[in-house]
């Protein structure tokens, strides 16, 4: 988080900014360290765990500007970025949604444009399709890993770790959508924006580093379920009850392919067994999440 701050702080101002950061009821001591250390920043402390849609949603509506530029606490923005889009959004009014190069802290590229969910892109990657033929659109799956992320790109949608958004266009579409805790909150709110005919765009002229998976790697379970509920809400609200049951087949037999897969691997190969082991725990509570969910929601 610190190190967020300052590379704000530290990038090249040629508009103003304001910093606010939304703790939502941490125990590592960060909303103290941001209290003392950074007296400028606004700090707005959660009474409890809200998630990461409401969490944003109370800094947007805490901000004044008019853009929101809304930043994981692992990101970290190289040179000066935030000008870069500001002045891209400035110069393309028709533009909701931003989204920077994303990079690895080795400064590899991090994928980060997205198609919206759909029967093709889920099953391409459930079998084996997106490995096998990878610079093949059709089979390339959700991330567009056929993509080289080198040019300014009008897409789908763009993860989430940073954006910067209009303000204007979140007054036409609303905020995030709270029923989504973490996960596919922004594949939701880039849909709302597209439909109502605003743009989400890739713009790699502006570069940010994303150290990525602080949460996920703490609670590797939990978000894994967090990650099955999301993506069945996100079905459920835009997909026909058809397709929602061949999604559900689609996922069903992708988990269960790996958690087989996984089970005779840590037999066969004990040097590998933390690692499978980590893999079939999360393939089982894939598994289970699916059923649960498809219980509760109405999925199919």
């Amino acid at each position: 988080m610190a190190d967020c701050i300052r590379s704000i702080i530290n990038s090249p101002a040629e508009y103003s900014r304001e910093i606010i950061v939304v703790d939502n009821a941490s125990e590592d001591g960060v909303a103290d360290m941001v209290e003392k250390d950074f007296p400028n920043v606004r700090l707005i402390r959660n009474s409890e765990n809200y998630g990461f849609a409401k969490a944003n949603n109370i800094g947007m509506e805490a901000s004044r500007g008019r853009y929101f530029c809304l930043a994981n606490s692992d990101t970290l923005i190289r040179d000066n970025a935030l000008d870069k889009m500001c002045q891209y959004m400035d110069a393309n009014q028709e533009v909701a949604v931003l989204g920077p190069k994303l990079l690895w802290p080795d400064l590899t590229l991090q994928l980060s444009c997205r198609k919206f969910p759909s029967l093709a892109n889920t099953l391409c990657p459930a079998i084996g399709l997106t490995r096998l033929f990878p610079d093949m659109p059709f089979f390339g799956g959700e991330h567009m890993g056929y993509f080289r992320h080198d040019k300014t790109l009008e897409v789908d949608a763009l993860v989430g770790a940073f954006l910067m958004v209009r303000s204007e266009a979140v007054k036409s579409v609303g905020l995030m959508d709270e029923h989504y805790f973490f996960y596919c909150e922004e594949i939701d709110w880039c849909r709302r924006f597209k439909n109502a005919g605003w743009k989400n765009t890739f713009f790699p002229e502006a570069e940010v580093i994303h150290i990525g998976q602080g949460s996920a790697s703490q609670e590797p379970t939990r978000f894994k379920r967090e990650f099955i509920q999301s993506n069945c809400r996100y079905w459920t609200k835009y997909h026909s009850r058809l397709e929602r049951w061949v999604y559900f087949i689609i996922m069903l037999f992708r988990y269960t392919v790996r958690l087989v897969f996984n089970s005779v691997v840590y037999v066969v190969v004990p040097s590998l067994r933390k690692k499978t082991g980590k893999s079939l725990c999360g393939s089982a509570e894939a598994i289970k999440a699916l059923f649960a969910v498809t219980r509760g929601s109405g999925i199919v």
